[in-house]
């Protein structure tokens, strides 16, 4: 006798599309084809088949070597300069990957104020103001104000900002997307330092429920979150992706990793936009520049880079119509 299941000779085409959509919606995840080597940073994007749950993946472990090996970051700030890098990464990507995203911060901590970039090309920066803080000058993020500024090109720049109580990076990423953008969220990041200040990995996740969850789904994820060991113990040579980890995370629901993003660091300082920012002063203000008989020195905030410029240049400067 035909088995029900299989045979499908009698089927209508809707039972048919009907048993082929089942089938589809309950077979194991598919993957990307082209794998990252564990060395190359990236940011994953996955999601269930019914749209109920979001997941993002994120190793940022090189970008951040570069960015505290520049800023010349004391292990602890190192780490705080990580943590915020890799959540930025997350935070633009889950709110639209076309964006520019920056996350700056006033607040009363040792490390001091920060501002963090993340490009739609998946570029990213950072700085902080006090970057030898360590943790025996207390608190290094303390009391203050996060603002977040998310621009697209040709239009204009939505901002918002959150107080700061005292979180830590995780906790007030999750509370700015809870509060300003409403969407319930867990964000991870595992970020290790040695003490000699070199970072190890720089990797973070973040899963969302949207709005075609259920309280089963949600249930689902606290469940395997329980058990769940630290992301970096499943990113390896072997897993570049994590995706055993991931199953781990997604176990009971059906879903795909379905697009990936490169991410690295890079500033986009050049001695062209030094001239610019120089050219918006004010005439008296170039004057006193001048006035100073030697060539103008500025340095990068994020990277570092110094640019020179000489007395000539800013005499055409004085010279240009305001």
């Amino acid at each position: 006798m035909a088995d029900p299941i299989t045979d499908t000779d009698n089927l209508s085409p809707v039972e048919r599309y009907k048993l082929a959509r089942e089938a589809r919606r309950v077979a194991p995840a598919q993957t990307l084809p082209t794998v990252p080597e564990i060395t190359e940073d990236t940011l994953w994007r996955g999601l269930t088949r019914e749209g109920e749950v979001r997941i993002l993946v994120v190793r940022a472990t090189e970008a951040v070597h570069q960015a505290t090996q520049r800023l010349g970051c004391s292990p602890a700030a190192a780490k705080l300069v990580g943590e915020l890098m890799a959540g930025t990464q997350l935070l633009r990507a889950c709110l639209n990957p076309d964006e520019q995203l920056q996350l700056g911060s006033k607040n009363a901590g040792s490390a001091g104020n920060f501002v963090v970039d993340s490009y739609a090309e998946g570029h990213m920066r950072a700085t902080v103001r006090n970057p030898k803080a360590t943790l025996d000058d207390g608190l290094l993020v303390g009391n203050g104000t996060l603002q977040v500024a998310r621009t697209r090109p040709g239009r204009s720049t939505y901002r918002s900002a959150i107080t700061m109580e005292h979180d830590d990076i995780d906790g007030l990423l999750m509370r700015y997307l809870m509060e300003s953008e409403q969407i319930l969220s867990l964000l991870r990041l595992d970020v290790q330092v040695t003490p000699e200040g070199t970072v190890e990995h720089a990797l973070g996740f973040l899963v969302q429920l949207m709005p075609e969850g259920t309280k089963e789904d949600l249930g689902c994820l606290v469940n395997n979150l329980e058990t769940l060991p630290e992301l970096s113990t499943g990113m390896t040579a072997d897993d570049p992706d994590a995706m055993g980890w991931a199953n781990a995370l997604m176990s009971g629901l059906y879903w795909d990793q379905a697009a990936r993003q490169d991410v690295g660091f890079f500033c986009p300082c050049s001695a062209e936009r030094v001239l610019t920012l120089l050219s918006t002063l004010p005439q008296s203000d170039l004057q006193e520049l001048a006035d100073g008989g030697e060539p103008l020195e500025s340095t990068c905030d994020y990277c570092k880079t110094t640019y020179t410029v000489p007395l000539d240049q800013l005499q055409a400067l004085m010279a240009s119509p305001s």
